[in-house]
């Protein structure tokens, strides 16, 4: 059921508009909402998304996001992602992704880091 996922992170940093939407159709429910620190409101769409992730590839051309952990518990899966740039890892962020009976993605919301205790 985490396919989903990695064809979602994999969207990240894909040169390809065609690509990236291509990845992010097989892996968004229809009702997909997403949010994390860099959103200032919830992002409410598949078209919005796309945007969002298209601003984040124009920024950081050489980046992308690594899935390396994966956790699941009912229908919400804990996803531990790690940005590169150029290869060169920049930081690890934790995100919760709600998934439908279908196996896609309804909902994901992300933090910077993994909440270690200030």
């Amino acid at each position: 059921m985490t396919d989903c996922i990695t064809t979602f992170f994999s969207a990240w940093g894909d040169p390809s508009p065609e690509s990236r939407a291509d990845k992010l159709t097989a892996a968004l429910g229809p009702q997909f909402t997403y949010a994390d620190p860099n959103t200032p409101d919830v992002v409410t769409g598949q078209t919005a998304f796309l945007e969002y992730v298209a601003q984040f590839t124009a920024h950081m051309p050489d980046g992308e996001a690594r899935v390396v952990a994966t956790t699941q518990t009912a229908s919400c899966t804990r996803v531990t992602v790690d940005f590169l740039s150029n290869g060169t890892h920049i930081m690890r962020g934790q995100y919760f992704a709600d998934l439908d009976t279908t196996g896609k993605i309804t909902r994901m919301i992300g933090f910077i880091g993994l909440g270690e205790p200030t």
